[in-house]
């Protein structure tokens, strides 16, 4: 792997007892040595049949803020888990992230969860498509987000500073590469550009780790 990465979305100290102050931490490294070519075949096969073989969320949006609609994959991000497919490529992902996300903590020195869950889906975008901006987790239980890119061309994902997001956005335009992995924390919004090619899809395996057991079957304990 390559030297992994911290971006910071950091606030001057502030004047004013009044003024916002903020800390926000993303990670990025690169994962060597896992055939993604194999994966990105393998989640076309698993997409087509989750299609046919589930329904969409019933939440009020249907496919996580994302604007990718009812018959995208994203749309069943709840139904399925990634690492409950049986794929020697997919299964060697699961080691890395734990080991990029104990490398995260200790660079921040922090301490590591007693517990921890990983709900894990796929994204598959074809020409014109684009991921809204959206956010995982503002819940007190708020952890870690991720993504992993499979398959992509000439794509960004943009993280926004959460607090300045409105008048002059403060953005972190990542370039998507395929086996980049990117950790950031859950509250962080986040989007893509749009996918422009019209011979390969745009694939990304995408996660929430969680430190609260869900009672969900398909969330995944990772220890």
């Amino acid at each position: 792997m390559k030297k992994s990465k911290l971006i910071n979305f950091k606030s001057v100290p502030r004047v004013s007892p009044f003024a916002p102050e903020w800390n926000y931490v993303l990670y990025e490294n690169i994962i060597n040595k896992i055939n993604f070519k194999k994966i990105a075949s393998f989640i076309k096969i698993k997409e087509k049949e989750i299609l046919k073989n589930t329904e969409p969320s019933k939440k009020t949006s249907v496919d996580g803020y994302t604007g990718l609609g009812k018959n995208s994959l994203t749309s069943r991000y709840e139904r399925f888990n990634v690492f409950k497919w049986e794929n020697n490529e997919i299964n060697k992902l699961k080691k890395i992230i734990l080991k990029e996300h104990d490398d995260f903590l200790s660079i921040l020195n922090v301490e590591k969860p007693k517990d921890l869950w990983i709900q894990c889906w796929a994204n598959v975008m074809r020409k014109g498509e684009k991921i809204d901006p959206h956010i995982h987790d503002v819940g007190p239980h708020a952890y870690l987000g991720g993504h992993i890119c499979v398959q992509c061309t000439d794509t960004f994902t943009g993280y926004i500073n959460p607090v300045n997001q409105i008048n002059e956005p403060e953005i972190f335009k990542s370039k998507n590469e395929v086996g980049k992995i990117t950790l950031f924390q859950n509250c962080i919004p986040h989007y893509t550009s749009v996918h422009e090619d019209n011979k390969k899809e745009r694939i990304t395996i995408a996660f929430d780790l969680i430190t609260v057991d869900l009672k969900n079957e398909n969330i995944i304990k990772l220890y």
